[in-house]
């Protein structure tokens, strides 16, 4: 990643210290999913990685560098799903155009498409429970440190700019705004499904989002 998400631990060039580094970072989410933020020391890092304790305090010369390093690697994880989510969908309206959007039975056929597109990604983001504790640990870190700040922003002005630009392509005089409506339902969802430990109701979840979409698409059509 570049700018603001770079990393700021030292680098290696040499193969088993790039699996070392990873082994790391990895042993770090894993304790911010199971025990928070305060959860991260260089000695339990290191007993989770497996690793000697030297080889954290190599990488990372204080815990904050740590945490930012570990917020980017999860960065570009996550990167990995939104990109395929954004291909899936842009793929899914390339053959719609604001005039046949007049069309109700065009409209409800990309609204049936877009539910089950969205509803298949909130049950796999409910199916990793350790994303959703991740995630939200670091938003709420983020608040309180400005270094973690720079990484969340651009993360979440990926996300949004991705459904800005669908909702543009499809004519939209203010695609922010629907962006907006549809990640705000998405987030309340992978939450409500989470914090329950619940399977997703998938007619449940394609209900509620179809319901959100069909206003939005008549707008447009407007």
């Amino acid at each position: 990643m570049s700018g603001s998400q770079s990393y700021v631990g030292r680098q290696t060039s040499r193969s088993d210290g790039h699996a070392r580094r990873a082994a790391i970072l990895e042993a770090t989410l894993a304790l911010i999913a199971s025990d928070g933020i305060r959860g991260v020391r260089h000695r339990a890092v290191a007993n989770m990685a497996g690793v000697p304790l030297a080889s954290t305090t190599y990488y990372f010369k204080d815990i904050k560098a740590l945490i930012h390093d570990a917020l980017v690697y999860f960065a570009e994880r996550s990167m990995e799903h939104n990109i395929e989510l954004k291909e899936r969908a842009f793929a899914a309206v390339r053959s719609y155009t604001p005039e046949s959007l007049r069309d109700k039975k065009s409209r409800d056929m990309l609204t049936n498409i877009l539910a089950r597109l969205i509803c298949e990604h909130i049950q796999r983001q409910v199916f990793n429970i350790e994303n959703r504790l991740l995630q939200l640990a670091f938003q709420e870190e983020a608040l309180r440190n400005p270094q973690l700040a720079k990484v969340m922003i651009p993360m979440d002005d990926a996300v949004l700019g991705s459904l800005e630009s669908f909702f543009a392509q499809l004519g939209s005089k203010a695609p922010m705004n629907e962006a907006c409506q549809v990640l705000g339902l998405i987030r309340l969802l992978e939450y409500r499904y989470s914090v329950r430990r619940a399977r997703v109701d998938m007619a449940e979840c394609e209900t509620l989002i179809r319901g959100m979409l069909e206003g939005l698409l008549l707008g447009l059509a407007r």
